[in-house]
């Protein structure tokens, strides 16, 4: 009986050594994670954007973190003392993610001063820790937390759906500009904040392997989104204090004759400006004629001219051409785009499209 029990007692030791390890090697495949990309961002990408320079800080400063873990990995780290620290500190990473996703939907929002009046709570309750490390603060700083990431994903909400909406009424090519992508970023950001904030108060070495892993996930999908992305100042653009006294309202009709007769659709990177500058009137008639009277937004009506004007007539007249070919001679820069226009348009895919004619 007794060397039964010795024998388990041994497992039970080698396995949480295991678990131990791996919890390291994952810290240490974290800070390696980011720090790569760091310093690719800031030392090694030519002509970076201010969008990628703040990437590229973030990414810094989640390495020093990870390598901060990495001091801490060892047998009596999960002292409540010890774990309350790690709290503290690390929940200043919600910064990152309020300048994360403010720079991509209000470019140019990031400044000192506003990074200190957010860090401002931050540094309260981190000194307030220190002069009385009780589990009282913790849970207080924890409940700051939990509203803190509500507020930001909310207001980051609706500061998406509104660049959303204004780069559809102003870009037919929104490839580099769409932040449709945050969606489900918001989504893993969140859950993934709350079980930090649930782990962290009830930590164990599973759930910082868990918490790793989701970790890189996370930042593997915003990098891979976010890598060439280019994000748009939202311009206001309502109203009747920006219409030009120049120009009158358009006619019904002229709008699609002068689009449609000059084959503007193809132009890959027309905007809403030029289309204006064509009709020689205000974009804000043009907008307003688009949305009120057409019923669509500026990136679907001239999208869905591509397909029906260009698109269809060059598969069925030339089988042999390439999807690729099309989508460059109708307008599109994009595979993505294109496949998901055609979709919208004909409720097909291309090769759906084209295996119903070949029948």
């Amino acid at each position: 009986m007794r060397g039964k029990t010795f024998e388990m007692s041994s497992l039970i030791t080698i396995f949480v050594a295991l678990m131990n390890n791996l919890s390291a090697f994952l810290i240490g495949i974290a800070t390696a994670f980011f720090a790569i990309f760091a310093l690719h961002i800031l030392c090694w990408r030519p002509r970076r954007t201010r969008f990628q320079t703040v990437l590229g800080v973030i990414m810094a400063i989640w390495a020093v973190w990870s390598a901060k873990d990495l001091v801490f990995t060892f047998p009596d780290m999960y002292r409540d003392d010890v774990l309350w620290w790690i709290l503290m500190i690390d929940g200043w990473s919600a910064l990152t993610y309020t300048v994360f996703i403010f720079e991509v939907v209000m470019p140019g929002w990031t400044t000192w001063k506003r990074l200190a009046l957010l860090a401002l709570p931050f540094l309260l309750f981190t000194v307030a820790f220190a002069i009385w490390p009780r589990i009282e603060v913790v849970y207080a700083y924890a409940g700051f937390l939990w509203f803190y990431a509500w507020a930001i994903v909310i207001v980051g909400y609706i500061k998406m759906k509104r660049y959303l909406h204004y780069v559809r009424r102003e870009y037919s090519n929104i490839d580099q500009i769409d932040v449709t992508w945050l969606k489900p970023v918001f989504l893993f950001a969140i859950v993934g904040q709350l079980a930090w904030l649930f782990t962290s108060l009830y930590a164990s070495v599973v759930v910082d392997i868990v918490y790793y892993v989701s970790v890189i996930v996370l930042w593997l999908v915003v990098l891979q989104y976010s890598w060439n992305f280019r994000p748009i100042t939202v311009v206001n653009t309502e109203g009747a204090a920006s219409l030009s006294k120049s120009t009158s309202p358009i006619a019904q009709g002229s709008l699609e004759r002068v689009v449609e007769d000059q084959q503007l659709y193809l132009r890959p990177d027309l905007t809403l400006q030029e289309l204006a500058q064509s009709l020689g009137t205000n974009r804000t008639y043009v907008s307003n004629y688009i949305s009120q009277v057409m019923g669509q937004t500026f990136y679907d009506y001239i999208n869905q001219l591509r397909i029906e004007r260009s698109t269809l007539p060059l598969i069925n007249e030339h089988p042999e051409y390439t999807f690729e070919f099309v989508a460059r001679q109708s307008g599109f820069i994009s595979m993505s785009t294109f496949r998901r226009a055609f979709k919208k348009i004909t409720g097909q895919t291309p090769s759906q499209y084209v295996a119903m004619r070949e029948q």
